[in-house]
């Protein structure tokens, strides 16, 4: 009797420890991992299997880690076993086993309308009163990761322009704040690059907002495939569009200027009848673009919005359709 608590106890201590060591865990994939690595080192458990099943409808089981790991651990019949297990959506820990190797199912909880359920097999034997409160803990961690993740959805949607799917203004006011902060600290360069649709005042009256909403919506894809993947587009508003080009010089952030014009007055765009038109038609636009970098042009968040913002319009007023950057100003004026 001595020794089943002593066991017991241990069983718990290693628990508790585990659950205060692992603190605050937002992903998925990272919290499964930890629970592996534990079970695995701890108490000499199999490496884990995860499956899940459809929340709301359906039995059909979907594995989440890979499957060399059954394969190699596992006998087909033990996997079979689970699944089993996991179609009938169990609410509480099942055990299955003798004195020498014990099975165990532990659903996990509901995440991203997903029923996920934990699996592993081990020569220690767990009291039930071990097994709830992991299970417990498990399930609350699987909570507090899907609501992170809800709240990062929600998050991104506040940063998100609806028409184009690129960030927004006031993703691009935080952005260039740490873009700032980021280069004084590591002493780098980076720049701006507003974008300017040619006539697009034209496009609305003649043709319709909806029009105008494909158009702009065609424009920022061709922008985002203008430039790298660490790079940041935005909508700035009504027909504007900022370009953030980190850790660049400045014939680099002209050369993605240049691309910009180029691919835009060289697509042909079709908006269709669905589309906002009484039939198919083609439009043909073109783009002023303004640049300014940093630290060489500006060293505050006014200073180089105010400048690059000054640069498309003067692009505009010196024929439209032209990179435009603050070497031309300074050599001019």
């Amino acid at each position: 009797m001595r020794k089943i608590v002593e066991v017991k106890e241990n069983h718990y201590q290693k628990i508790l420890d585990f659950i205060c060591r692992i603190g605050e865990v937002d992903d998925l994939v990272h919290f499964l991992d930890y629970v592996d690595n534990f079970l695995q080192t701890d108490f000499k458990a199999s490496p884990i299997l995860v499956y899940s099943t459809n929340a709301n409808a359906g039995k059909n089981v979907r594995s989440h880690r890979k499957k060399q790991i059954e394969e190699i651990y596992y006998h087909k019949n033990e996997i079979r076993s689970f699944k089993q297990e996991v179609k009938k959506r169990i609410k509480e820990v099942i055990t299955i086993g003798d004195e020498d190797l014990f099975y165990y199912t532990i659903p996990l909880g509901t995440f991203t309308e997903q029923d996920y359920f934990l699996c592993f097999k081990c020569h220690e034997e767990f009291s039930k009163s071990i097994l709830d409160y992991f299970f417990q803990f498990l399930k609350t961690t699987l909570t507090k990761i899907d609501r992170y993740q809800e709240a990062r959805g929600l998050k991104s949607l506040v940063y998100k322009d609806e028409i184009t799917g690129l960030f927004n203004q006031r993703r691009f006011g935080e952005d260039i704040d740490e873009a700032i902060s980021r280069a004084k600290e590591e002493k780098h360069q980076f720049s701006v690059i507003f974008i300017d649709i040619d006539h697009f005042k034209q496009v609305n009256d003649g043709h319709g907002h909806l029009v105008g909403t494909k158009l702009l919506k065609d424009v920022g894809h061709i922008i985002k495939t203008c430039v790298r993947p660490e790079d940041l587009c935005y909508r700035y508003g009504g027909d504007e569009f900022v370009i953030i080009v980190k850790n660049t010089s400045f014939t680099e952030a002209k050369s993605i200027g240049d691309r910009v014009l180029n691919n835009i007055s060289e697509e042909t765009f079709h908006v269709t009848r669905n589309e906002g038109l009484s039939g198919d038609s083609e439009f043909k636009l073109t783009v002023s673009v303004g640049i300014a970098c940093y630290p060489d042009d500006a060293t505050t968040r006014v200073e180089i919005i105010k400048l690059a913002d000054r640069m498309m319009y003067k692009a505009k007023q010196t024929g439209r359709g032209k990179v435009c950057h603050t070497k031309d100003l300074f050599s001019k004026e």
